[in-house]
């Protein structure tokens, strides 16, 4: 399977690993995912039902918003597709509102609350704490879920 880059462009046989997860992405129906470029080793992101890669536009500060479901610490994105939606590139998770986005949020919050820490309340809306503000185990936590 090739895939090519949207980083640097290159076109690069996908590792075994890659397939089957593009794969099981394919069966699962999720429309968004993160890969590793073999060529230039950054991420992108792509839709394996369509093997085209979707286009990310920042929308206020959603974008880097780690996502809520559980055992998952990936970081959501905006997708400005045919119906625009956020992502979770890690699990595949989709949010078609902002509104159902921070709910689900606020209920990760609710079911732990040590998940606060990577978010800040501005308003009515959750936007990220900085990378480098967030527990140092927070990852490693979120996977014990």
């Amino acid at each position: 399977m090739n895939i090519t880059c949207d980083q640097c462009k290159e076109t690069f046989a996908a590792s075994q690993e890659q397939i089957s997860f593009v794969s099981e992405s394919q069966k699962k129906g999720m429309q968004f995912i993160m890969l590793e470029c073999l060529s230039c080793f950054r991420g992108f992101s792509l839709n394996p039902l369509t093997m085209d890669t979707p286009t990310l536009q920042k929308t206020m500060d959603e974008d880097h918003l780690r996502c809520p479901c559980d055992s998952c610490h990936g970081l959501i994105s905006y997708v400005e597709d045919r119906k625009p939606f956020w992502g979770c590139g890690e699990c595949g998770s989709v949010w078609l509102t902002k509104a159902v986005l921070f709910e689900a949020i606020a209920d990760s919050i609710k079911k732990h609350p040590y998940r606060a820490k990577v978010y800040k309340k501005k308003g009515n809306n959750f936007v990220p704490v900085p990378l480098e503000d967030e527990p140092e185990n927070y990852e490693e936590t979120v996977a014990r879920e």
